[in-house]
């Protein structure tokens, strides 16, 4: 093939496969939106639940009061004041949370990983996966493709496919570096940390002699 058929063959298999890029990116949005939806409110309401145990026990101990003003004018929650008040707000939140964010944002999750079975296993991107690799068979690298030889850095699909696993090789290696020195840096920042707590142990123990 010459240029412009190769350009032609890389377009139209980028038509093939836009569908599925398209619905890979809603269900991936849809994903970090649910579990964005599960972690809401997370921590206050694990607070208040254990508010909510803590008054609990208290009613166990005999504090069975409601609501009343202590020696100083503050409102103070008995028993079981504290149980309706942590318990209901706790309850209120979980309610809100499951029905207005957590419901819909596992709805739409739902029918965009449907959306995208549909779009994988349609004839016709599951035909023109047939005479292509795999590994390059989406959007997004047969666009890199397409642009590769419309630059001239290739001058065949051959050419383009080993210029293109020889950039993500690169790009996988400069990721592995960047984990690395991440890694390092928390190991540092943990023996910092360490042999601050090590000083002070060693100070207390002095101390004690």
């Amino acid at each position: 093939m010459n240029k412009q058929e190769i350009l032609n063959y890389l377009t139209e298999k980028k038509r093939i496969t836009a569908p599925v890029a398209a619905a890979e990116d809603r269900a991936g949005k849809a994903r970090l939106n649910y579990e964005k939806s599960v972690k809401k409110w997370r921590v206050g309401i694990v607070i208040l639940l254990i508010l909510t145990v803590a008054y609990i026990w208290f009613c166990f101990t005999g504090d069975l009061g409601l609501f009343y003003i202590d020696r100083n004018g503050m409102p103070q929650a008995g028993g079981i004041g504290g149980l309706l008040l942590f318990g209901g707000l706790s309850a209120l939140l979980l309610y809100i949370k499951i029905n207005r964010y957590v419901k819909p944002a596992d709805s739409e999750w739902t029918a965009a990983r449907n959306m995208l079975r549909q779009a994988r296993t349609n004839p016709e991107y599951q035909n023109g996966a047939r005479d292509f690799p795999a590994k390059f068979y989406n959007y997004y690298d047969i666009s890199r493709l397409w642009n590769i030889i419309s630059e001239g850095r290739a001058a065949s699909l051959i050419e383009a496919y080993n210029l293109l696993e020889t950039q993500q090789f690169q790009q996988d290696q400069m990721a592995i570096q960047e984990d690395i020195r991440r890694l390092n840096r928390e190991i540092a920042a943990a023996s910092k940390v360490n042999a601050a707590a090590s000083v002070i142990t060693a100070y207390k123990t002095s101390k004690r002699k």
